[in-house]
This record gives structure tokens, sequence and C-alpha cells, in this order.
């Protein structure tokens, strides 16, 4: 169990380690999502809780800054055939 939980650490950090604004969207959702099913881990010690909490709000974030970014760049176009800024 506890070799199966330091495994777990060495994928967090792992995460860690690259950059959130090179990630896409879908990869920083499946990040959070990994983050989640850890913290559901009853076998996960309180340090560790705390660290994928954090990681996880981290990867959240990131996301919520690019649906930012796309929303800003989405077109739309107007009834007259012209991109109007969405």
């Amino acid at each position: 169990m506890i070799e199966n939980i330091e495994f777990e650490q060495k994928d967090l950090s792992s995460q860690e380690n690259e950059p959130e604004k090179d990630l896409k969207l879908e990869d920083l959702l499946s990040q959070a999502e990994y983050c989640i099913t850890q913290l559901e881990n009853p076998q996960i010690s309180l340090e560790d809780s705390f660290r994928y909490y954090e990681e996880g709000i981290k990867k959240l974030k990131a996301c919520n800054e690019k649906v930012e970014q796309i929303e800003k760049k989405m077109l739309v176009i107007s009834s007259q055939g012209q991109l109007e800024e969405f």
C-alpha cells in the first residue's frame, strides 16, 4: 500500500513540472480529475490530501483561464456576414 502512494506522489510531481499554459484544456481537466480521484481514496494521508487539493485547485484555475482566453477569441458571424468579437 505504501508503495502505491509513493507512486501516486511521483505522478503528481511530474504533473507539477508541466506549465499549465502549455497544456490543452482537456489535459488540465484530466489532471484535475486525477487529483479528485486521489482525494476520494480513503487510504491517502492527510498531507497528501492537502497536496492533491492544492494541485487540483491550480489545475482548475488554469482551466478557467484557458476558457476565458477561448471566449475572448471566439468570433460570431453577424447576420450581415461580418465577424464580431463574442
